[in-house]
Order: C-alpha cells, then structure tokens, then sequence
C-alpha cells in the first residue's frame, strides 16, 4: 500500500501523507519557480510555511476537492486565523489540557485503526509504532484543541430561540434551500464483555511475577516483553516506546512515568488497556522514554454471553415500558460517545444526529434499513477498535426521504445553522477588533486573496 493510495491521514486529521512540498497541487496565487518551502505569513511573530498550506491542499485533493486559487485563498485565511488564535492563547495563558489531547490522539487513531484493517496494519503502513505516531502528532492535535478551546471562548454559547430559527429559515431564499439527502437518525446501546474478577486476578498475578524475576535478576526485562507482552507496537522492541511527551500516554501511565527515577521497575498498574509494569530508561522535563510490559485480561464466550443477557434484559425492560431508552442510554450504556447523548449517535462532520444514507457503514446500514420509526433492534455482537467485544442495540429514532430543507422535517439542521451563523458573526467581530493592534504580514504572491476577514496586508508592488 502505498502513501498516494487515499492517504488515510485524511481521515485522521494528520498531516502524514507523504508527498513532499515541491509535488503538493498548489495553483497560484503561488510563489513561482520550483518552490520548496518557505514563509508565506506571519501573524504576531508566528509563521506560516508554504509546506502548511501545501499540506491542507494536498488533503483536500486526496478527499475529492478541486484544488483552486480560490480553495488555497481559503486555506491560507484559515491558517491565518489559527495562528490568530494560538496568540490570543498564549496572552491568555491559556493552556492545552492533556487528558484531552491524549484522548484525542486515541480517538483519531482508532478510528484509523478501523478505516485501514486494525494496528499492525497502520503500524506496517507508517514503519512506526502507534506510540511514535500519537508523538510525532502531539502537538500538533495539542495545537489544534488549543485553537478550539479559544473558538469556543469567542463564540461563546450560541443560542437562538425557536422565533430566530424561524426568521432565520424565512430569510433563506426558496431557490436557495439545500437538498437533503435521504437520511436517519439513530440511537444505540452497548454492553461490553467483562473478564471474571478470577481473570483479572490472575493476570495481574503473573505479572507480579514477571516483575519480581526481573527485579531479582532472575529474567531480563527485554525478553519477557519479547515472550509475554501483549503490546504489538513495542513488543518487539524490548517493550520500548521511545521518548513520548506527556499527554501521548494515558493519565495513568503517564503519572507512574513521572513517578520513576531512570533505571526503576514500577509496581504493577492498571490502565483501560490492561495490566502494566514499566522500566523508566530516561526522563527529559516533560519527556521520558520507558519499557513497559503488558498484559491483558481476557474475555470468554461465557463473559460475552453475560454481556448479552445483561443487554437483553435492559431492552426488556424498555420494551415493557418500565425503563426509559434513554436513562438506560446514559446510566447502563458502555459505548463512552453516546453515554452522553442519551444514546444518539452524532454525524462527526456535523455534529448533528442527521445522518445521510451514503455516510452510514454498512453494518450499521443493514441493522437500520430493517427497523421501523422507534423500534430497537435484536442484540447484535461487535468487536470495537480497542479489542472491546460485547453486544449492542441500535434504535431508529427518525427516517427521512429526499427532500428540500424544511422546517417540520429538518428543524435541528436549521437550528443548527442559524447558531453557526450566530457563532460566525461573534468571530467576524472579534477577529476585525484583534486585528485593529496584531502585526500581520503576508508576501506578495497571496496579497491578491480575497479574504473574509480585513487581514492588514501592504499593497501588491505595481
């Protein structure tokens, strides 16, 4: 598989195509010549490369855009704005919160872990571990959550009454009403397959043991992480993960890292993967490079059985009309992204619960195109990105054909669109007051854009 072959960075958000530069599609307003790299702008002492906006073009083109002038104009605003952003941060002390950068990096690698066929797929597919990759791209999502939280402090809580979406949807003109695909919205519920506390027991017990050999020198670190551990990124490596910033690791093991002075074997800890023990080998400020050796309670038919009767019993329950959908969706509900929604599944691109028909995966296509308004269907066994195997009910909720946008059928998109013009125009003030004292400086080959924003840049030289 080669990097040109959709480039599944898309899909995470990260830059790891890997074309360089010089090959990205770039159109003018370019610099001409062969360009490389370079400063195309600054924005309070933070600089912009060309090899940034070449990157965003080149995961546009991958994803089936038209590279133009005008998408590259578009671009390089944004990248502007970011920057924009990231100063205002730093004037605010506004640091970046490193549960949700870790979280994040976690999120964007399972999902590409299931787009591209599991982690030794995407570990082969990079030559790097999971772990070398959520460190290469850590503060860059660290940067990006940054300029999110920032955002929001602009934006603030944008809310609109039902008399505003009204106005708002009347104010549209009628040839001008998107069309709208046929779609679903659904809820859904998981149980996952839990190990016997007899497993778990004993898996912490064996490694206990491991451990004591290793401190007593009667095994060497490196060949039990060969033999014993569970990890498929840093098995093979003696169990290292090379130097990691914190936030890559979850909390948990990053705070026994931190604990450990260079050369120390930890206790015995637990994390959402499994069992660990980790030899510190260096630690540099807010860097550390450790060994670790895990190992994993397992599940048995037995344990999955028990999370399907549990599953089947709450839907009993609902289906009697003595159990809410949604209170068991937010109080019994396994599935971390929709434990808060009450059981609704969001459309990532939109944060909306409307999903389009073509979005769906299959799997989840085939349950939903047998289910009637409200019904929930049969417990259907799933094995997610994590290795978590258990047993889930899917609910459909609303069902709508191709239509032009109104108001009975698509209220929460129109909702949602008045408030994102609510949230634009709060930006758009805040941007054109910052820039009244910002020093901003683009060359000359991007002066002829024509940006949203009044971005104060010198004259083009005749």
């Amino acid at each position: 598989m080669s990097a040109s072959l959709n480039c599944y960075a898309v899909l995470l958000g990260l830059a790891l195509c890997g074309s360089s530069v010089a090959q990205a599609p770039v159109q003018s307003p370019a610099p001409p010549g062969k360009y490389i790299d370079g400063v195309i702008g600054n924005v309070a002492g933070r600089i912009i490369l060309y090899s940034d906006l070449a990157g965003r073009l080149e995961q546009a083109r991958q994803a089936g855009e038209k590279v133009t002038d005008s998408l590259a104009c578009n671009e390089f605003e944004d990248l502007l704005y970011q920057q924009l952003l990231l100063e205002q941060a730093r004037i605010d002390s506004v640091v970046p919160d490193e549960n949700q950068v870790g979280a994040e990096l976690d999120r964007r690698i399972a999902y590409f872990e299931q787009q591209i066929g599991g982690r030794e797929k995407l570990e082969k597919f990079y030559g790097k571990s999971v772990t070398e990759i959520k460190a290469d791209f850590h503060d860059q999502v660290a940067e990006q959550l940054l300029g999110q939280q920032m955002q929001q402090k602009i934006t603030g809580d944008a809310r609109v009454t039902p008399r505003q979406v009204e106005q708002f949807f009347r104010e549209i003109p009628k040839d001008s009403l998107p069309f709208i695909n046929a779609g679903v919205e659904y809820a859904r519920i998981s149980v996952y397959a839990k190990p016997t506390e007899t497993e778990d027991r004993n898996v912490k017990l064996k490694l206990e043991e491991y451990r004591d050999a290793i401190v007593s020198g009667k095994k060497d670190f490196c060949t039990v992480a060969i033999l014993y551990s569970e990890d498929p990124g840093s098995a093979a490596q003696c169990g290292e993960l090379g130097m990691v910033p914190l936030g890559v690791m979850v909390p948990e093991f990053d705070a026994v890292a931190m604990s450990l002075k260079d050369g120390e074997i930890s206790p015995v800890f637990k994390t959402k993967y499994g069992y660990h023990i980790m030899e510190m080998i260096e630690r540099k400020g807010e860097q550390y490079n450790a060994r670790h050796i895990l190992l994993i309670p397992k599940t048995s038919p037995v344990d999955l059985q028990a999370a399907k009767d549990r599953l089947d019993s709450l839907m009993t329950l609902v289906r009697d009309g003595k159990l809410d959908f949604s209170k068991a969706a937010s109080e019994d509900n396994d599935d971390e992204d929709t434990r808060g929604t009450n059981g609704v599944v969001m459309e990532p691109g939109s944060n909306s619960p409307h999903w389009a028909i073509g979005d769906l995966d299959q799997k989840t296509f085939l349950v939903l195109d047998k289910l009637q308004t409200g019904q929930i269907s049969q417990s259907l066994a799933f094995d997610d990105p994590n290795g978590n195997r258990g047993y889930r009910v899917f609910r459909l909720l609303k069902r709508t054909g191709p239509h032009r946008m109104n108001l009975n059928e698509d209220y929460p998109l129109v909702q949602q669109a008045a408030e994102a013009k609510l949230r634009q125009r709060n930006v758009d003030n805040w941007v054109k007051e910052k820039l009244k004292d910002t020093y901003v400086n683009i060359i000359p080959a991007y002066r002829g854009c024509k940006f949203d924003h009044p971005w104060p840049v010198a004259p083009a030289q005749p």
